[in-house]
């Protein structure tokens, strides 16, 4: 319980201090680089004053000089906090509209140039991606979960294109990242994080050419091969 609370108190203090040096730090470096360093310290705090110890394994060296597309599983609210600590490239998160209307919250990851995306809005939701096309193609790495939302059952979901169509049309090798462990210490729907262990392993860079990504995911999770490509695009 005394774990807990301190858990709880640590994430709201965290947030309102993270989210105003991220404000600070946007102001003064306009790349978003400093938002992202402080994001990594962040989720730093985040995991580990509830006692979440992090495995991270790269199965193989990243050309830092290149950009990537990195599309991991989402089990957990968890997974972006580990996301943030474990990929070792610069990047900026595709996220979902809403998130930008919170308070400080969604204002620090403005200022860190993260991507948003209105997935009510075809026609808006194109546009954000064509940016983050052109990103990508300036240096800039992203992270977008292909399946669009975090999963109900445990089970590696359905990929949806976007992501797919971003490394395409960026020209970026696609990265998976399978997260294990994120459910059981922050289950869907719960607002505190208990101690436990978490996975990361990042994959090979793999080119979209006749290649899902899904599959690889899905055989680093060790399950069976994913769901089929969702016929609806990722962006809505």
């Amino acid at each position: 319980m005394l774990r807990a609370l301190l858990s709880t108190i640590s994430f709201v203090v965290a947030t309102i201090l993270g989210s105003v040096g991220a404000l600070i730090c946007g102001a003064i470096d306009r790349t978003g680089d400093l938002v992202l360093a402080l994001a990594r310290l962040w989720s730093r705090v985040i995991l580990g004053v509830p006692g979440v110890k992090l495995d991270v394994n790269v199965r193989v060296p990243l050309d830092r000089g290149r950009p990537y597309v990195f599309m991991p599983n989402h089990a957990s609210a968890v997974d972006i906090w580990a996301v943030f600590v474990a990929i070792p490239a610069s990047f900026r998160f595709i996220a979902k509209k809403q998130l930008a209307r919170i308070p400080l919250f969604g204002w620090a990851m403005a200022a860190g140039r993260f991507i948003f995306i209105d997935r009510q809005n075809a026609v808006a939701a194109r546009r954000s991606m064509e940016e983050a096309a052109r990103r990508i193609r300036s240096g800039q790495s992203v992270v977008i979960f292909p399946e669009g939302t975090r999963t109900r059952d445990g089970r590696l979901g359905a990929f949806k294109k976007g992501g797919f169509h971003l490394a395409i049309d960026s020209g970026a090798d696609i990265v998976p990242v399978a997260i294990k462990g994120s459910r059981d210490v922050m289950p869907r729907g719960s607002a505190l994080i208990r101690a436990g262990r978490v996975t990361v392993d990042v994959g090979e860079p793999i080119s979209t050419a006749g290649l899902k990504s899904s599959d690889r995911v899905a055989e680093m999770l060790g399950e069976p091969e994913a769901a089929p490509v969702a016929s609806v695009d990722n962006a809505k």
